[in-house]
């Protein structure tokens, strides 16, 4: 079972390139760990630099070295693919992505394609993560030169929503496509 799930896993990720995969895997287990500690946090809006938890100061820090590591990681991943196989609605293009939904209206997982549904929702994925480390790192930059800003941090709050929404999201439609992997691969 275990070298079957890695074949699966494989089969997954087989088709990215070796540096985008690494990025991939650090950036998925670095903002779990965000979201995990930021659950345990107890910074609002009028909390002064002074008063902010060793567990915060460790998220603020990972969080202001995963800025560069997530801009290096989307730089990647356009580069790879075309700006408009990832956010092909900034160019009114939804056929590709209608077929997909109609796929799914028939509880069939549809195919990663090229502007299709799913590489819509990495486009915003890539979007969501990029606005969560910046709003971060510019609450801390505001909070560390000027003191407490509540909008800042109700503005990196609200950000941090899409991107759980979407890493809960992409975690579970790739677990789906693992399932229906297996599924497939006992039936042969």
């Amino acid at each position: 079972m275990e070298n079957k799930l890695k074949v699966g896993l494989k089969t997954l990720f087989g088709t990215l390139p070796n540096i985008e995969r690494y990025l991939h895997f650090a950036v998925l287990f670095w903002v779990l760990l965000q979201l995990l500690s930021s659950g345990l946090m107890h910074v609002h809006g009028d909390t002064e630099l002074n008063q902010i938890s060793d567990l915060a100061f460790i998220h603020i820090y990972s969080g202001l070295v995963l800025l560069p590591v997530s801009l290096i990681f989307a730089t990647k991943v356009i580069m790879r693919r075309k700006i408009q196989d990832l956010y092909p609605w900034l160019s009114g293009h939804y056929q590709v992505i209608k077929e997909d939904a109609e796929s799914l209206l028939k509880l069939e997982l549809p195919e990663a394609k090229p502007s299709g549904l799913a590489a819509t929702i990495e486009g915003l994925g890539i979007l969501a993560l990029i606005l969560a480390v910046v709003t971060g790192s510019v609450w801390y930059l505001t909070v560390f030169t000027s003191g407490p800003s509540e909008w800042l941090l109700s503005i990196h709050k609200l950000s941090v929503t899409f991107i759980q929404v979407y890493f809960f999201g992409h975690a579970l439609f790739a677990l789906l496509h693992l399932v229906q992997w297996w599924r497939e691969s006992s039936t042969s």
